[in-house]
């Protein structure tokens, strides 16, 4: 195609074909328009703004407008084995409250083998291992995105039966803050990063907290980041990457001269507001310029990492697994 030879394994998709248009919407960049009522507010979307494919799975587009000549030649060559004779196992949180989010989290440990790690297995944590301190041989833990409200206090007495009802409590940020200075991994995605930095008393800020949807909105957007490839949770990956952004917190590590070192930032927005969006909506972009999207604080022995996004939205975000996997391991 022009004159590039592509592997073996590219996707050839025809628009000569009754849903071809739709698969085309699918894999191209979207630009929604401002919709502002007549108070100067967004006017929400149904769902979300963005659905780029091509963004989300980190793959090359490339279009053609004449017949393609192709040789398919698949080989016979066998996928990857498991080299791995104890398995790290990691704990994805699970609140009585359900989340979308926690379902999706186990779905790609279920389904995405192949994409996440053959050396991971996962187990479901819920608020009676929290509180009872029954952590050992847990490796790390993933809270996937949910209100800190949530997290904290779950459903209200009497609202359910009281065996689902209460959340993790204080008692519980206890047995997780030992947790982690012993040694433990803790790691938060989206909204539940605000539950870590409120919780544990972390020297960083989530900026975005009180802005008003009339001078930012971002619906479901897909941003650009910039990643610091020397840190180990980013290591062979590309400068440039991508965050989906939704009800996401913004990140900016407080100025005190006690956490230097102890505060890593690993994925922030670019300084130029005209080259964060890059499909989908967002009203006031500027404001998240230079500012951070996804940092490590070290605790005692162990760390916090906090995502101001959803590494694994969906279960599209091919881009962005390798960041979450990475940051489960030691």
């Amino acid at each position: 195609l022009n004159g590039k030879t592509y592997d073996d394994y590219s996707v050839v998709i025809s628009l000569a074909q009754p849903y071809g248009y739709f698969a085309k919407t699918l894999i191209e960049k979207q630009k929604y328009p401002d919709l502002i009522d007549e108070k100067g507010d967004p006017i929400p979307p149904y769902d979300v703004t963005a659905h780029n494919l091509a963004l989300l799975m980190d793959v090359e587009i490339a279009e053609s407008f004449e017949p393609l000549q192709t040789e398919w030649d698949q080989g016979s060559g066998s996928g990857p084995s498991s080299g791995c004779s104890q398995p790290a196992v990691q704990g994805i949180y699970r609140s009585y409250v359900p989340s979308m989010d926690e379902g999706w989290t186990r779905w790609i440990f279920d389904d995405q083998k192949q994409l996440v790690a053959e050396c991971m297995e996962y187990k479901s944590v819920t608020n009676r291992e929290i509180l009872s301190g029954d952590l050992i041989g847990t490796e790390s833990i993933i809270f996937p995105d949910q209100s800190p409200n949530q997290i904290l206090k779950g459903y209200k007495d009497d609202s359910m039966p009281k065996e689902y009802t209460g959340g993790i409590g204080k008692q519980g940020v206890e047995k997780l803050r030992e947790y982690v200075e012993n040694g433990g991994t803790l790691v938060f995605l989206n909204r539940s990063s605000d539950f870590a930095i409120k919780q544990f008393n972390l020297p960083v800020k989530n900026v975005a907290e009180n802005w008003k949807q009339k001078n930012f909105y971002i619906p479901g957007s897909i941003l650009r980041t910039e990643l610091n490839t020397s840190h180990p949770i980013a290591t062979g990956l590309q400068k440039q990457s991508i965050a989906w952004f939704e009800r996401s917190p913004v990140f900016e590590i407080k100025s005190d001269p006690n956490v230097s070192g102890r505060v890593k930032m690993i994925a922030r927005y670019p300084k130029s507001s005209g080259g964060i969006l890059l499909s989908g909506w967002a009203l006031g972009v500027d404001k998240i310029a230079g500012k951070g999207a996804l940092v490590e604080v070290k605790l005692g022995k162990g760390r916090i990492v906090m995502f101001g996004f959803r590494p694994q939205y969906r279960g599209q975000s091919l881009a962005t697994f390798p960041l979450l996997i990475n940051s489960l391991r030691q």
